[in-house]
């Protein structure tokens, strides 16, 4: 396993790498069984697998949160070494991945505008930056990211489309914990007795499944988030169109229900498909 630090080296290890297949696997680090799922399904389908280690300060809406946001590279290094990942890339500085930025803001036809996007200003156009930037240092060919962010997914797939991009993503399933709790870096905040209240999230997007009427999304999501409140404090509980966001849709189309809650000062996520 290759670990580089600065951008240049990248760069040369890209062009030497030219003729294989690579697959890439953006992280913040803190890294869990969902990020090792990730490098499971890159290792089943490309010849080189590429691992970013960045905590990304553009995609943070709240500085707090920021300078807490869980760390821990030793055991990140050792468990990317037992998976025999290729290439790890663990830029020191944001001024050392920015300075080196061709980066346009280009409108996301909406998928910006709703959930994650109301509630964390600037979030989307600080992920989109930084995984373009990714993207052009390291020429991926599949970039591997987990359903749990699924916003971020249609992100992702919008910003390639837009800007004629040769990587493809490969959307991952979510993993969870033995409680159906999403596992996420933040998890490792929560209390053990928070962490059994966050069970609840999960059995509430069930709830929501076994519900679901189309002739009643508002009154079901009215519901979910008030079972929500019972034991967190809840920022949205939304039903949308699972291809672009939308509440536009019939039986016939594909629907998600999401959900963004706190527990303490822990923010978390989740999402699953209804039908």
């Amino acid at each position: 396993m290759k670990l580089i630090y600065n951008t240049l080296e990248v760069v040369n290890w890209a062009k030497e790498h030219a003729d294989f297949t690579v697959g890439f696997v953006p992280t913040m680090g803190a890294l869990h069984q969902g990020h090792l799922s990730l490098i499971d399904q890159a290792k089943k389908r490309v010849d080189k697998v590429v691992v970013s280690i960045f905590v990304n300060p553009k995609q943070f809406d709240s500085n707090s949160d920021f300078q807490t946001y869980p760390l821990n590279l030793d055991n990140d290094l050792e468990l990317l070494k037992n998976k025999a990942v290729d290439l790890v890339f663990h830029p020191l500085s944001a001024e050392e991945l920015y300075r080196h930025e061709d980066f346009s803001t280009f409108s996301f036809d909406g998928i910006d505008q709703v959930m994650e996007g109301i509630h964390r200003t600037n979030h989307f156009t600080g992920v989109a930056r930084v995984v373009k930037l990714f993207f052009d240092l390291i020429q991926p060919d599949l970039a591997f990211f987990g359903e749990k962010d699924y916003q971020q997914l249609l992100i992702i797939k919008k910003m390639i489309s837009v800007l004629g991009l040769k990587t493809q993503v490969v959307a991952c399933p979510t993993v969870r914990e033995n409680n159906g709790l999403a596992m996420s870096s933040r998890n490792t905040r929560l209390t053990s007795q928070e962490k059994e209240l966050a069970a609840n999230i999960f059995k509430t997007l069930n709830f929501c499944k076994k519900k679901l009427s189309l002739s009643s999304i508002e009154e079901l999501e009215k519901e979910c988030f008030a079972q929500l409140a019972s034991f967190s404090n809840p920022e949205y509980f939304e039903i949308r169109n699972a291809n672009d966001l939308s509440k536009n849709g019939n039986n016939q189309a594909k629907w998600r229900a999401f959900t963004a809650t706190k527990l303490g000062n822990v923010r978390l996520i989740d999402n699953i498909a209804l039908n």
